[in-house]
């Protein structure tokens, strides 16, 4: 069974999946738009796509972005997130500049969770996390596959390894070619949230292949998933309001 995590009274691991919102602005004046919209729009948490902002190796600028954002969402949860390239990302780092990037944003206080790709380097990765925790700051560790979608068993696998990290939730993101890739990756989330850990889990097929994912995480077991509201930040999101409406007809019907 799993147990929620709470970040600010959001407990993610509970009743519907809850609906994050990517802002991806390139500048502070972008970011700040795009947080109002994500918060009006009823954003459950917003994730920053640190990895699209022009000064993403700019502490100082990091930290006023980080204060930004937190005095306009107002108690909505906020992830940090530096999505590299090899992840399907724009950020282009050494390991010594993510795990430090990362660090500096926790030791503000500002970001409630932080996203580790954990697969980058293990050692590394662990020690970020280890870190991370010291911070009291919440750990999304995750891995994203753009090209290809693995067998049940080695996706689970997968999530049994990022469950080892000691992160806080797990995530994984994969590209379908048919609607039997999504399926697996359905099937693996199910199992694992049965039996494999007690940690929430996220999980999503990208693309059309993969629609179901977003909608239907509260019948096999991911915790959240991701919206737009203007630019999708991978294939496949849906507008928030849509998702919605999709997300609570399928909740009514599991009360039925």
């Amino acid at each position: 069974m799993t147990r929620p995590v709470e970040i600010k009274g959001l407990r993610i691991g509970e009743g519907m999946p809850k609906i994050c919102v990517p802002v991806m602005g390139e500048d502070l004046d972008a970011l700040c738009r795009e947080a109002h919209k994500a918060k009006e729009a009823g954003a459950d948490l917003v994730e920053w796509r640190v990895d699209f902002y022009k000064e993403l190796t700019n502490v100082k600028a990091l930290e006023a972005a980080l204060e930004a954002l937190n005095g306009i969402l107002e108690g909505i949860p906020l992830l940090f997130t530096i999505r590299t390239k090899k992840e399907g990302g724009n950020a282009e780092l050494s390991i010594e500049d993510y795990v430090n990037l990362n660090l500096a944003a926790a030791g503000t206080g500002k970001a409630d969770l932080v996203d580790v790709e954990v697969f980058q380097d293990k050692q590394a990765m662990s020690g970020l996390i280890k870190a991370l925790k010291k911070e009291k700051t919440a750990v999304i560790a995750s891995s994203h596959d753009f090209e290809k979608t693995d067998d049940k068993e080695t996706l689970k696998k997968r999530f049994l390894e990022m469950d080892a990290t000691g992160a806080d939730i797990l995530k994984m993101a994969v590209m379908p070619q048919e609607f039997e890739d999504a399926a697996a990756l359905m099937q693996a989330t199910s199992e694992v949230a049965k039996d494999g850990t007690e940690k929430p889990l996220i999980s999503m097929a990208m693309g059309s292949p993969g629609f179901m994912t977003r909608i239907a995480g509260e019948n096999f077991g991911s915790s959240v998933t991701f919206a737009c509201v203007d630019k999708s930040s991978a294939p496949g999101q849906f507008p928030i309001g849509e998702l919605r409406i999709m997300m609570e007809a399928l909740h009514r019907k599991n009360q039925e």
